[in-house]
């Protein structure tokens, strides 16, 4: 009973940022109450479960039946698992807080092209109360306002992502993120023939890489 409650809490918290992904900065996040976005009527209790609605209302609105993108539930999914994972000491909670702050940087990235600077400044602030900060966190953070000001080919945000991350990684791990992220950015660009790619998607995914290899290489090293 204790791993459902914790999994409808992550996939609930998950709900809540998918609706700051779609609002923000244009709209509030507070009004008006959640609404389908075709018809705009007022969703119903039931289509405020998380996970559950999508399935039973097939991932349509129950009022026009318009489509309801699918990422809206695996989003809840994965990070409702990842909270019911953290509840059992699977994962540590600074893993499921980056989990959950590098989805919404990378979802809001993907889907608006752009880095939402007040989204990451929060809580990565908020880190500096726990972890010390370092001298790559420093140099990421002058390399992001560098690319701020100056067209250097890489965006503002991905710096800004990396020198948070940097509070918890050495320069090695970071320059592995780089990598892996890197190397899936290429491999979308080749297949897809993409030219602009929002790229904190690809160094989330290169950050859940280096986790998963060294979470790999600890149990391989002491079994």
């Amino acid at each position: 009973m204790d791993t459902l409650l914790f999994f409808f809490l992550g996939a609930s918290l998950a709900s809540f940022i998918g609706l700051v992904v779609d609002r923000f900065p244009e709209e509030s996040i507070l009004f008006p109450a959640s609404h389908c976005n075709a018809c705009g009527k007022q969703l119903r209790p039931v289509d405020l479960i998380p996970v559950v609605s999508q399935i039973l209302n097939r991932s349509r609105c129950h009022f026009c039946k318009a489509k309801i993108p699918l990422w809206y539930g695996f989003f809840e999914f994965a990070c409702g698992l990842a909270t019911a994972f953290c509840y059992h000491g699977i994962i540590a909670l600074s893993t499921l807080f980056i989990f959950f702050f590098s989805l919404t940087l990378s979802l809001y990235d993907f889907k608006h092209q752009s880095f939402p600077i007040l989204i990451w400044l929060i809580p990565s602030s908020l880190l500096l109360f726990f972890l010390p900060i370092n001298k790559l966190t420093i140099i990421l953070l002058l390399l992001g306002i560098i690319a701020y000001l100056f067209d250097i080919k890489m965006g503002s945000g991905d710096f800004f992502y990396l020198a948070t991350l940097s509070l918890f990684f050495d320069l090695q791990g970071v320059l592995w993120i780089i990598e892996f992220g890197s190397l899936a950015g290429i491999l979308f660009c080749i297949f897809y023939k993409n030219r602009r790619i929002p790229f904190v998607p690809f160094l989330f995914l290169g950050y859940v890489l280096v986790v998963f290899l060294s979470t790999l290489n600890f149990f391989v090293k002491y079994s």
